[in-house]
């Protein structure tokens, strides 16, 4: 019940959310001026969730932390961890585990593994549904599907299937990290996530060493994003969904680590 609650409860903070309780507040009020008052709150909070300027900044600030926590270069490590949360499992009509927009994580992982980094791969992930008779494997099942497909012998995978969110992960990842005597893993992982997974990762590790990597990088740097023209500041103030739903990632992980914080996660 509390992982349930855990996923539902947030739902209302979130932009989207959040915008229809008020414009559903503002039509059940009785109050001639807070009704109007309230579904013009909802409409504005969805307007400004949902343009482009704001969205950015948002994942911004995200995004250039975990760009200056990641080391360059790479050190070598006893395994590169990869966190779950980017693969899409082989059902009909897929003709096998296809990536999302967060799949880099995984490809990321395999590609420091190709450089020598760490000889062993660490996947997580474990099957979440609220769905009866859900056929999907767990994330880390799906993973090692995917590295193998990529080249990365199946013997030098460790999968832990423990955990529904990202505390309970850690907490799974360490043991598995201490029963077969490594000190240090490369934590992979997208980079609006990362500062929130470092945090959680780093706490529960010990004496466990955590190198954070980031991927999956959702904007170009600042200095890159170009100058803007007319068209394009008046595009920047004007809602699109895109921008809705990067707004609301960048939200998920700032309620998110406020929440962890609260409850002594990190």
């Amino acid at each position: 019940m509390g992982f349930l609650l855990s996923k539902l409860l947030p739902l209302g903070l979130y932009p989207l959310g959040l915008a229809l309780l008020l414009q559903i507040a503002g039509l059940v009020t009785r109050q001639r001026r807070l009704g109007p008052a309230l579904s013009a709150a909802g409409i504005a909070l969805l307007w400004l969730a949902a343009t482009p300027l704001l969205s950015r900044q948002l994942v911004w600030g995200l995004e250039e932390r975990a760009a200056r926590m990641t080391p360059a270069p790479i050190p070598r490590a006893d395994a590169v961890l990869v966190l779950g949360g980017g693969l899409r499992p082989a059902l009909p009509p897929r003709q096998g585990v296809e990536v999302n927009e967060a799949g880099d994580r995984l490809l990321r992982a395999v590609a420091l593994l190709r450089e020598g980094k760490a000889p062993w791969l660490l996947v997580t992930g474990g099957r979440v549904t609220f769905m009866a008779n859900d056929p999907a494997a767990g994330e880390a099942a799906l993973a090692k599907v995917l590295a193998t497909s990529l080249g990365v012998p199946a013997d030098r995978i460790v999968t832990s299937e423990e955990g529904r969110n990202t505390a309970e992960e850690s907490r799974a990842l360490v043991e598995v990290a201490r029963r077969r005597g490594w000190t240090s893993l490369l934590l992979v992982t997208s980079a609006t996530h990362l500062p929130r997974s470092f945090a959680t990762l780093r706490r529960a590790a010990g004496d466990i060493r955590i190198i954070p990597v980031a991927c999956d990088f959702q904007l170009p740097g600042r200095e890159s994003f170009g100058t803007p023209t007319v068209v394009g500041s008046l595009l920047s103030v004007l809602p699109s969904a895109e921008a809705l739903v990067l707004t609301t990632t960048a939200m998920r992980e700032h309620l998110g680590l406020l929440a962890y914080r609260l409850r002594g996660w990190i």
